[in-house]
C-alpha cells in the first residue's frame, strides 16, 4: 500500500467578533442623570448621581411619596397610576397569572421582593408608556436584580435598555421612564409574522428538530455584523445581520413560541458574548449560535454544529458564565443566579451522527470513518472526542507521530492520494477529507 500525503490546518480566524450584550449595558446606564446610547464593554457601573433630581417638583417627590406638589401634570399621572393599581386588581391577577405559565428561569430565582417589581415590569410590558410607577417602591439592589432577571426572560423587552429610574428619599426606586420607539408595535408585528412562519416549519417535529431547526435558520438567515440594534432580536429577524446577543435572544425568542425552555446567558470568551442555556427532558444543554456561524479566513460564512447541545465540559473550555453577577452600584456585582449542570453528551449534534467518542478509540474512529468513505469518498469527515486529553492524545497519534489515518485511507484508497486534516482543538472535533 502506498501511504498518502496529507496537510494538517489549524482552524483560524474562524471565531466571531463578540461585544457586549444589552443587559450588561442596560444596567451600567440606568441612572437619573444619564439614559443609555452606548454599550459598555468592559462591564464597568457606575451608578453615582442615581437618586433622584434635583428640582422642585422632584424634591417634592422625594419628601411626599408618589404624590407630587405644584405639579399637576404629574399628580394626574399619579392618580391615573394609582386608579390602575386600584381598579385594574382583576387584569394584574390575570396577567400575573399569564405570567406564571411562561418558562422564566430567572424570574423563579427572585425573592418575593424582587418578584413583585418583576411583576411590575410585565404589566408595564403589556401596556408600555414613557413613564410607569412602580405599585411598592423597592430597594434599588431589589430593583436591580429584578430588572436584570426580567431583561433575559423577556427578549420582546429590547426597548427597556435606555430606562432610567427615579427613587424616594430612603432610595427606593419608584418609577421608570423610557423612550418608547414609534415603530415599536410595528417592529413587534412583524417580527411575530416571521417567528411565527419559522416556528410553524416545523411545528410537527420533535423538540430537539424544533431547536436545530432555529438554530439552522439562524444561521442561514444572518450575517455576523454589527449594526444600530445589534443587541436585541430584531436585528436578527428584521435586518438580517447581528451579533452575539442578538442571535441567542432571536434563538430564545423563537424557542419561546414553540413552546420550548431556553434562556439567554450573559459572559466572557475573549471578549464579552452571550449564549442559550435550553432544558430538555429534564437535561440542560448549552448552544452558541453566533459560534455556529463562524467567519472564515476568506470572509465566508458557514455552519458548524461545534456548541450545539453541549455539555459544560465542552463549553467551558472557552466560555464563562457572568450572568449569576448582576451590578448593584459603582464597579460592585454580587452573585445572585445560578445554572444547572449540563452533563448530557447524547444530544450533540456529533452524538446525534454516530460521530461522538467519550474517549479515544482507534478502532472505533476507524470504522466509523470508513462507512462515511463508502458513502461518499470524497466528503468532509468529522467526529468529536469528549474528553479533551483523548482528544490531544488522538491527534498525536492519529496526525503527527504514526499517522494512523493515512493506514485508515489506504484501506479504500489502494493508490496515491493527499487529504486535509482540520483540528478544532477547543471543542474536541477533527475533520478529515480526500482532497481530489
Amino acid at each position: 500500500m502506498n501511504g498518502g500525503q496529507f496537510s494538517i490546518m489549524k482552524v483560524g480566524g474562524m471565531m466571531k467578533k463578540i461585544i457586549s450584550i444589552l443587559l450588561a449595558l442596560c444596567l451600567s446606564g440606568c441612572t437619573v442623570l444619564d439614559s443609555i446610547d452606548t454599550y459598555n464593554n468592559e462591564y464597568n457601573y457606575n451608578y453615582k448621581n442615581k437618586e433622584t433630581y434635583t428640582t422642585e417638583e422632584n424634591q417634592n417627590q422625594t419628601k411626599n411619596g408618589f404624590t407630587v406638589k405644584n405639579s399637576n401634570e404629574s399628580k394626574d399621572k399619579n392618580e391615573t397610576n394609582n386608579n390602575q393599581t386600584k381598579n385594574g386588581f382583576q387584569l394584574a391577577e390575570k396577567e400575573n397569572k399569564q405570567l406564571k405559565s411562561l418558562y422564566l428561569f430567572y424570574y423563579d430565582q427572585l425573592s418575593s421582593t424582587q418578584k413583585a417589581v418583576y411583576e411590575d415590569l410585565y404589566a408595564f410590558l403589556q401596556k408600555p408608556s414613557s413613564m410607569y410607577y412602580l405599585k411598592k417602591p423597592a430597594k434599588t439592589q431589589d430593583f436591580f436584580i429584578a430588572m436584570t432577571a426580567f431583561m433575559y426572560d423577556f427578549p420582546e423587552a429590547y426597548w427597556l435598555q435606555g430606562y432610567r429610574y427615579y427613587s424616594d428619599s430612603q432610595k427606593r426606586v419608584t418609577s421608570i421612564t423610557v423612550s418608547i420607539p414609534e415603530d415599536l408595535e410595528t417592529k413587534m408585528a412583524q417580527v411575530d409574522a416571521i417567528a411565527n412562519n419559522v416556528v410553524a416549519a416545523v411545528a410537527n417535529e420533535s423538540d430537539y428538530n424544533k431547536l436545530k431547526y432555529f438554530y439552522d435558520w439562524i444561521i442561514n438567515w444572518t450575517e455576523y455584523q454589527e449594526n444600530e440594534c445589534d443587541q436585541d432580536y430584531t436585528s436578527v429577524f428584521l435586518l438580517k445581520k447581528s451579533i452575539c446577543a442578538g442571535y441567542a435572544r432571536a434563538f430564545q425568542y423563537l424557542c419561546k413560541k414553540a413552546g420550548l425552555k431556553c434562556t439567554t446567558v450573559r459572559g466572557q470568551t475573549n471578549e464579552p458574548h452571550a449564549w442559550n442555556l435550553v432544558e430538555l427532558n429534564g437535561q440542560y444543554y448549552w448552544i452558541d449560535v453566533t459560534w455556529g456561524d463562524p467567519v472564515n479566513d476568506d470572509g465566508s460564512q458557514s455552519l458548524v454544529y461545534y456548541y450545539f447541545m453541549v455539555t459544560d465540559e465542552l463549553l467551558f473550555r472557552t466560555h464563562i458564565s457572568l450572568n449569576g453577577q448582576v451590578p448593584v452600584g459603582s464597579y460592585e456585582k454580587i452573585d445572585v443566579f445560578t445554572f444547572p449542570q449540563c452533563t448530557d453528551n447524547s444530544l450533540t449534534y456529533y452524538a446525534q451522527n454516530g460521530a461522538y467518542f467519550d474517549t479515544y478509540d482507534y478502532y472505533a474512529i476507524r470504522n466509523y470513518i470508513l462507512q462515511k468513505l463508502y458513502e461518499n469518498p470524497y466528503q468532509e469527515i468529522s467526529f468529536q472526542i469528549g474528553d479533551q486529553a483523548s482528544f490531544q492524545y488522538a491527534v498525536e497519534e492519529l496526525l503527527k507521530n504514526n499517522r494512523y489515518i493515512t493506514n485508515i485511507f489506504s484501506e479504500y484508497f489502494p493508490g496515491r492520494y493527499y487529504y486535509n486534516a482540520i483540528t478544532k482543538d477547543d471543542a474536541g472535533v477533527i475533520t478529515v477529507q480526500i482532497v481530489s
